[in-house]
Order: C-alpha cells, then structure tokens, then sequence
C-alpha cells in the first residue's frame, strides 16, 4: 500500500488554492481541516485495507479483550471476536461483546477457562502532525487512497473560510468522487462483503 508525502498534499492544496506562500496561521488552519478529512475518510468504513487485521490471536482474562497488548499493534475499533480462527475451512463461534474503556468484554465464553480469542480489528487512526512546504516533516504521510479526497476537501473547506461557499460545494462533491472511487476498489468491495458479515449499531444487531 503507497503512501503520499505531506509535502504533497500541501503543494496539491495551495496549487488548488493557487498559493504556495501561506502563513503559519494558515498553514496550520489547514492541518486541522486536512486531519478532520482524514478521519472522515478512516471513518467512511471500517473495512479499509491497510486498517484491518482480521483473526488475530489475542489474550483474554476475566472475559476481557484490552485494547493494548505487549508485542501487537493496538486496536482501534473491535469488529469480530470469535473462538477460532475465522474465516477459514470450518465456521467458528462469533462472540457478543460490548466496549468500555478497558476493552471488550466478551459474553458467554463456551469455556471458563478460554485464554486467547481471534480478533478482527481496525488499527487506530495516527493524524498528521504537520502539513510541510519545505521538506523537513516528511515523518508524516498521507494514504494514497485517502490522498485526493483530503486535497479536495480541505481546499473545500478552505473555500467556506473565505466565503466562497459555491465554489466549495463543488469541490466538495468533486472529493467525495475520489473518495467513493476508493471505497469501490475490488479490494475494499471484497472486504466489505465477506468480513463484514455481522454488523452491530447501537440500535440494533444482525447477522447475516
């Protein structure tokens, strides 16, 4: 999966804007609305590709699945919790579970004495530190699925700053076109129809 230097962004954005000589206050106005598309786009589905771990062998105690585990990565968002691995050869129990601040905690385990459980998981969302016009930030970089839907938009929203709110809607839409554009790749088509099998709201759950 390629990655996009903020340096590029930042260029994509100011040419768009047709100025590359921005202020610091501006550069960081744009930062904020450049990070706050970035999580719009994390938050569109939680099947993005580079975001996903699915049957990962994780510890459990006390019926409980933490959010942080020595020598794995952390877990953002949980999506399944099943006994076995899943998604393989044989079908295997899929948990209820609920959130609270210290993880998932897992109802009716099948055994009392269960040790680990499989988790399917969204990687938590790390933010852009810095929108950079010289170079020196490059630490920080931008998915390119994500990367003309956050240039578009955040130029989007640069617009509505500067009153010019018709403009901005069409560059709105023009980004959501990137963005739908993404969701429509065969990868993430395919993700979202076989991982997300069982899907939760707080209104209600189903299986399917």
């Amino acid at each position: 999966m390629q990655n996009r230097a903020n340096q590029d962004l930042f260029d994509l954005i100011s040419a768009l804007a047709g100025n590359s000589d921005l202020t610091t206050q501006e550069i960081s106005h744009l930062l904020a609305l450049a990070n706050r598309r970035f999580s719009q786009a994390y938050n569109t589905t939680p099947y993005w590709v580079r975001y996903l771990t699915v049957g990962e062998e994780r510890t459990i105690a006390n019926s409980i699945v933490p959010f942080t585990q020595t020598s794995k990565t952390d877990i953002g968002e949980f999506i399944k919790i099943n006994r076995e691995q899943p998604f393989l050869r044989n079908s295997t129990i899929d948990f209820e579970f609920f959130i609270e601040s210290d993880g998932a905690h897992v109802i009716n385990l099948t055994a009392s004495d269960a040790t680990s459980v499989f988790v399917t998981y969204r990687k938590p969302l790390t933010l852009l530190t810095t929108l950079d016009k010289d170079g020196t930030g490059g630490e920080t970089e931008v998915p390119n699925e994500y990367f003309l839907f956050m240039a578009h938009a955040t130029y989007a929203d640069f617009l509505r700053m500067d009153g010019q709110h018709s403009k901005a809607g069409f560059e709105e839409e023009f980004a959501n076109g990137f963005l739908d554009e993404s969701l429509d790749n065969p990868q993430q088509v395919y993700n979202n129809n076989t991982i997300g099998q069982r899907f939760r709201t707080h209104v209600s759950q189903q299986s399917r």
